[in-house]
């Protein structure tokens, strides 16, 4: 008696551990449920060959009583998953029973079925539930027993036996298992939405101390409502031409270092306190007032100034020439961040769109003369700036 009381046991645990794979895989690929595609799916996949995995290992707690915990995944699924994720779970779970067949097949699909869907009502009715996480899930462990309705799918003599001895111990599985593995799984959940709500507050980005895309939003709709000479009315994107020479020569460093320096000159430039952000693409965004909006000449030909009129000085004896891009687009209402936010994403997608349509022709078109060059400093003076600097980069390999 002893040794199947071991071997249950074993069984029991072995179970237990399969089933471990389901917090392991929702770990590894909760932070992109949201804003990954394939995240829902592929989850669903591991649910699904988990859901495999327990058919192929069922527990016999006692003679004549066979029993498998193939609903847990399912209706875990349903509850974390999401709609797409439960589908690619099912869809495999459902090909593995079918693929085994029996007098129990059509009850054993229904059963998957009833438990997929108990986990996502429970997904979108739970914060309506009083109580905290835990009364919550146990309202899902209870629930997951509805499957047991599908045994009245197969005979008679099956149903009942199903009933007088499989059932009590599959409810006691399930009312102890499906609260375990679901609070565990919370607990992830709640750790990726507390990072997401970290990265979210951020305000300044740690390396150009430039604002991020959120903060900068928030600090424009302040900025615009704190004086009638600060309304604004567009925002300026500001793009380094020379950043991918400045990544691949001196490295990721000297980028972030350039876009630093921009930052302070901008806010001496300006001198009225008005914020200055980056967005995903790296280019610094500046608001620009409704009086400046009138003609923007002057400011865009200040900004251009601003970058090529003095070299960024890196590692105290090199002067590296700076040159940047100057776009401009309007902005809705600046009263508003999120149509603030919107705009400059727009703004992002509108310009790689006009850049890979213009190809080649754009690129030819591009080595005209600069206008944004200072006074005294033509066209030839700039390019031998960059011939020094790559001179002196060479003397300074050879000497180390």
């Amino acid at each position: 008696m002893a040794n199947v009381d071991a071997t249950v046991l074993l069984d029991f645990v072995s179970s237990l551990a399969v089933l471990g794979l389901l917090v392991v895989s929702f770990s590894a690929l909760a932070p992109s449920l949201k804003i990954g595609w394939f995240a829902p799916p592929l989850l669903g996949l591991f649910f699904g060959l988990v859901v495999g995995l327990q058919m192929s290992m069922p527990l016999s707690p006692t003679d004549g009583v066979i029993i498998d915990m193939r609903n847990v995944p399912i209706v875990l699924a349903g509850a974390f998953l999401g709609l797409r994720g439960l589908l690619t779970c099912l869809a495999i779970a459902v090909a593995f029973r079918l693929g085994i067949g029996g007098v129990g097949m059509v009850a054993g699909v229904a059963g998957m079925l009833i438990a997929g869907c108990v986990g996502y009502v429970w997904s979108i009715t739970a914060a309506r539930f009083r109580g905290g996480d835990t009364r919550k899930l146990l309202i899902l462990g209870l629930g997951v027993n509805l499957h047991m309705l599908s045994a009245f799918l197969v005979p008679a003599d099956i149903m009942r036996w199903y009933f007088t001895e499989a059932a009590p111990t599959m409810f006691v599985l399930n009312c102890l298992c499906v609260p375990a593995f679901g609070w565990m799984l919370l607990r992830v959940q709640y750790q990726v939405l507390q990072q997401a709500h970290l990265s979210a507050a951020a305000q300044v980005d740690p390396i150009t101390r430039l604002l991020s895309l959120d903060a900068f939003t928030r600090e424009v709709s302040h900025f615009h409502a704190a004086d009638d000479a600060h309304r604004i009315a567009a925002v300026a994107a500001i793009t380094l031409k020379n950043a991918s020479w400045l990544k691949k020569t001196w490295g990721d460093d000297a980028h972030d270092k350039a876009l630093g320096a921009l930052r302070i000159r901008l806010a001496a430039l300006f001198n009225d306190q008005r914020p200055l952000g980056i967005d995903p693409s790296s280019r610094i965004l500046v608001p620009i007032a409704a009086r400046e909006v009138q003609d923007l000449r002057p400011l865009r030909k200040a900004l251009r100034r601003l970058a090529s009129e003095t070299p960024l000085s890196l590692d105290d004896d090199i002067n590296v020439p700076l040159a940047v891009l100057v776009e401009s687009f309007n902005i809705r209402s600046p009263s508003r961040p999120d149509l603030t936010a919107l705009d400059i994403r727009q703004s992002i997608s509108a310009r790689r769109h006009t850049s890979d349509s213009a190809g080649t022709v754009h690129d030819r078109a591009s080595h005209t003369a600069d206008p944004s060059l200072p006074n005294g400093i033509c066209s030839q003076t700039f390019r031998r700036l960059f011939d020094e600097t790559d001179t002196k980069m060479r003397r300074v390999i050879r000497q180390g």
